[in-house]
């Protein structure tokens, strides 16, 4: 098949007291829709990539697939890190629908999507992570856009959820809603199970406040003082504003001989560490869908984590770690003293996880009749 991806923020902007940013960076090769992108590509597709220029890498590279850049226009309206508005893809799309088989777009709430729902509705397919409004300018224009311009421009479109709490929050507007979900792909050939563990738990986040990875440093120390077992090593990987602070705090409490901050690593640097790990700890504000759970999953490690990401659920159905919020020290000890349980549960579900299964995944669910 032919298929076009239409994703125009190709990885996170980073948030700042001052407000969100778009980080330049060398390489976009570990994005996630670049990846899948490559995975379409193996499996004998032919891929467009339509992203935003806000979000080209410093370094080009040779992918695949080919990739076409569209400038945000009124980006002071239009905001690049939330809604980014390429006009230009009206033009694409009426000179080039036709060469396609599939369209997979990213949101419901993206100009993107309406360009193509409004063109091309049978070769759609929306690809929705959001289990809830976007909270800019008090949902407003989130609420907007989902009452009207998707009950009124979208509604012969597929749409497929990232995740059961996406799919039951995009049901309520009357679409045609998969009763399915296609999760992020965690690449397989970067990430892989390894059964036998190390004393180590790890933290993979942007060192933000939103993150609150100073919570979980309080609740490490409050494991290795209860249970008087120092031997456990935290490992935190990234890097953000809060970085110093956190590093100030483990300093001060004579913690820099368990605590070791690690910084950006190659993810199959990163491979190894989530691997040897015990437990992937999460107790996040805000982030949704974290990489790094699924990440952790194929690579057989647990996850203690708070129900803000929309993974919280299968977590728990699958006993794949603890998922609840206030989680403290006495979870952790769990995971530790039944480790094995948990690592071959994430074993038996791991492959449900790969990125090797969606590109079937999601033809198949196109392909599908809806009603």
């Amino acid at each position: 098949m032919r298929i076009l991806l239409l994703n125009s923020i190709l990885y996170t902007p980073r948030t700042t007291p001052k407000g969100r940013f778009i980080p330049q960076i060398d390489s976009i090769e570990d994005c996630m829709i670049v990846k899948l992108g490559i995975e379409f590509a193996s499996q004998g597709h032919e891929i467009t990539l339509v992203a935003a220029k806000e979000y080209r890498p410093i370094n080009q590279q040779d992918f695949p697939m080919e990739i076409i850049y569209f400038r945000s226009i009124i980006p002071n309206l239009f905001l690049p890190t939330v809604l980014p508005f390429h006009p230009q893809l009206i033009h694409f799309i009426k000179k080039h629908g036709k060469e396609f088989d599939m369209i997979i777009s990213s949101e419901i709430f993206s100009f993107n999507s309406l360009f193509a729902a409004c063109l091309v509705p049978e070769k759609t397919l929306i690809w929705q992570e959001a289990g809830d409004h976007n909270r800019k300018f008090f949902k407003l224009p989130s609420l907007i856009w989902y009452h009207i311009v998707a009950r009124t421009c979208m509604r012969k479109v597929k749409v497929i959820p990232r995740s059961l709490v996406a799919g039951r929050f995009i049901k309520q507007f009357g679409l045609k809603v998969s009763s399915n979900f296609i999760d992020h792909g965690v690449d397989g050939k970067v990430f892989h199970f390894q059964k036998n563990k190390k004393n180590s738990f790890i933290v993979v986040a942007h060192l933000d406040k939103d993150k609150d990875v100073m919570s979980i440093i309080i609740l490490y120390k409050k494991f290795i003082e209860r249970y008087a077992d120092k031997q456990y090593i935290l490992y935190i990987i990234g890097e953000g504003e809060e970085s110093r602070n956190l590093k100030e705090y483990v300093q001060s409490n004579q913690l820099d001989q368990q605590i070791f901050f690690l910084g950006r690593i190659p993810q199959k640097e990163l491979s190894n560490f989530l691997g040897n790990a015990m437990c992937l700890l999460c107790n996040s504000k805000k982030e949704l869908n974290m990489m790094s759970i699924g990440e952790a999953i194929v690579a057989g490690t647990p996850v203690i984590t708070n129900t803000i990401p929309y993974s919280h659920e299968w977590i728990n159905q699958k006993k794949l770690g603890i998922a609840k919020d206030n989680w403290t020290e006495d979870d952790m000890h769990e995971i530790v003293t039944n480790n094995q349980y948990y690592v071959n549960n994430c074993l038996l579900y791991s492959s449900q996880l790969l990125l090797s299964g969606l590109p079937n995944k999601f033809v198949t669910q196109f392909n599908l009749k809806w009603l």
